[in-house]
């Protein structure tokens, strides 16, 4: 019997045995064909395509820990921040080359289509074993754009950038040492301001998806996260240079 896994908002994944069974759509093709692509381009952990079966995708299981909400107090750790950084510099500089002929995408692309973005690149995305980061999940709202699309969401989530402080989670005190990390160990120069602006629009887009999700899966509770997206993107605009 398939095994439900814990997680999933706006997708249902099952385990089978050494694989996993999503949801797909018109731009399960196009992923497939990246994360092929990200395998020849030598990254080793992500997940390996194995099929599309009808309306479902079939994915290699990666062994780990995936943190839920509300994320457990390791995850707050500074190497986290650091090698979640490296990893997705790894990711990015790994699609360059990505053939886009033909290509269809669940997300939107934005400009400048720099890389291959994740698009939800954030801890409860993100395999662990021992408290060590291993891998990335759940690429299917992948999409063409800046690089600072992601960088800018990977720290809402995980510095973390919100108005109301995650418990066990670091201040509002701390939040620029722990941003200013994320780009020392991606190799970004990216400013201070240039991170709030884009995690701050980013979060405005966040809104209007849970919405529109809320409605196409008929999961009304999913119209709350955007209440909390709003929330903290009117925070993150009080505290901008």
């Amino acid at each position: 019997m398939n095994e439900i896994l814990a997680g999933g908002h706006m997708n249902v994944v099952e385990r089978a045995g050494d694989t996993v069974l999503r949801n797909g759509g018109p731009w399960t093709p196009t992923v497939h064909r990246y994360l092929d692509y990200l395998a020849l381009a030598g990254v080793d952990w992500v997940p390996s395509p194995r099929g599309i079966e009808g309306e479902r995708e079939r994915l290699s299981f990666m062994e780990g820990e995936v943190p839920i909400y509300p994320l457990p107090g390791w995850v707050w750790q500074e190497q986290v921040l650091q090698d979640g950084a490296r990893y997705l510099r790894q990711l990015h500089d790994a699609s360059i080359g990505f053939a886009l002929d033909d290509a269809v995408w669940q997300s939107r692309s934005k400009v400048p289509a720099e890389v291959i973005c994740h698009n939800d690149f954030s801890p409860h995305n993100l395999v662990f074993q021992n408290g060590e980061l291993i891998g990335a999940i759940d690429f299917d709202m992948c999409s063409p754009g800046p690089r600072l699309w992601d960088i800018a969401y990977f720290a809402t989530r995980a510095v973390p950038l919100t108005a109301v402080t995650p418990e066990n989670a670091p201040g509002m005190d701390q939040a620029r040492h722990r941003v200013r990390l994320i780009l020392e160990a991606y190799g970004s120069e990216t400013s201070w301001n240039d991170v709030l602006r884009l995690a701050i629009i980013r979060l405005h887009d966040l809104a209007v998806l849970s919405r529109e999700k809320a409605v196409e899966l008929n999961k009304p509770e999913l119209s709350l996260h955007a209440e909390d997206y709003l929330r903290d993107a009117e925070f993150l605009g009080t505290i901008r240079d």
